[in-house]
């Protein structure tokens, strides 16, 4: 499995040879107030729903190692 940063708070989550895209992780707008007053992030996971169990539990643990 493969991760790949685009730099505008996405995450691309591809299989293990780099040909399909399992999956993306990516930072949730909060609104302004929330934003600048806390340090809360909110964070989509999105992967297909005939997906692996462990490809989607190692997806779920990167996206906490991502807020740690």
């Amino acid at each position: 499995m493969n991760f790949f940063d685009n730099s505008l708070g996405v995450l691309q989550v591809s299989s293990k040879d780099g040909s399909a895209q399992v999956g993306r992780i990516s930072k949730q707008w909060s609104g302004l107030v929330k934003e600048m007053f806390t340090d809360a992030d909110n964070f989509g996971v999105v992967f297909p729903m005939d997906l692996d169990v462990k490809v989607k539990a190692t997806t779920l643990a990167a996206t906490f190692l991502i807020v740690s």
